[in-house]
């Protein structure tokens, strides 16, 4: 089923919409592994225009041309993070801190960064070392926050209400339909460390045996070397993207038992 999302009272106030899913299940984010959570986040927690039954459901639109009230949609997000529209070049995500929460000290090296604030309040600090976040504001409701690439930065909520924001990131910063109901699932979901790019070269070795033995494996079985470089290739850049080693290798392996992956499946039999 097809729908145009609805978000204006007056017909003359639309845009021109493609059609959308209502339902994206197809590319949904590898994230996202427990079915039962859909029940208490945003899938089946749509907002509703003032003086309409038809909702948005909170899922990735991308790359599609859309239009949507980023007030309500953010206001309405009740996760820790949900990925709302991501192109190519950038990508827009829902935010929600509860009361006390932060978004954790991160850098992101190559990613300039812009947070609005829609509801609540905070501190948000920066800095060019996690040592000496010489930059500190306090932001309300309204509040822009530039965020350069290469900086580290922490934004913690400071009110007795949730702290929701949406976030624009230059390029994208997370795979497509990424959902993470709870910080807990975001500092899991991309190896413990959040989006922080600060492990050493051998920390990076350490980080990935989990791949290095299942290459060896694949060798040991007599896989042609030509595919087993693209699979763990790609594995790769998942991890470089925030994916687990873990997370990668499934993903990967998927896209190969699937067919999504057309490519790996005429190397393996070559």
């Amino acid at each position: 089923m097809y729908y145009v999302p609805y978000m204006y009272p007056y017909q003359y106030q639309y845009p021109d919409y493609v059609n959308v899913p209502i339902y994206n299940y197809g590319r949904q984010s590898v994230y996202w592994n427990v079915p039962n959570e859909l029940e208490y986040a945003n899938r089946y927690d749509p907002f509703r225009s003032s003086d309409s039954n038809r909702s948005i459901f909170l899922t990735d639109y991308g790359p599609n041309p859309f239009v949507v009230n980023i007030n309500e949609a953010t206001k309405q997000n009740n996760t820790y993070r949900t990925a709302l529209w991501t192109g190519t070049h950038s990508q827009v995500t829902l935010m929600s801190l509860n009361v006390g929460e932060d978004i954790g000290l991160e850098i992101h090296p190559n990613v300039d960064q812009f947070l609005r604030i829609e509801q609540g309040q905070g501190i948000v600090q920066m800095g060019k070392s996690k040592e000496n976040l010489n930059f500190e504001r306090n932001v309300y409701d309204d509040s822009a926050i530039m965020i350069p690439a290469g900086t580290w930065h922490n934004l913690i909520n400071t009110g007795n209400i949730p702290l929701k924001l949406y976030a624009i990131y230059a390029p994208p910063n997370h795979p497509f339909g990424t959902i993470h109901v709870t910080k807990a699932d975001a500092f899991a979901a991309e190896g413990g460390n959040g989006k922080t790019v600060d492990r050493t070269p051998d920390e990076w070795i350490q980080y990935t045996e989990f791949l290095v033995k299942e290459g060896l494996e694949d060798v040991k079985r007599g896989i042609n070397s030509t595919h087993i470089l693209q699979e763990f290739i790609l594995m790769g850049v998942l991890v470089g993207k925030g994916y687990s080693p873990e997370r990668a290798y499934e993903t990967v392996e998927e896209w190969e038992r699937t067919g999504e992956s057309k490519l790996l499946q005429q190397s393996k039999n070559m």
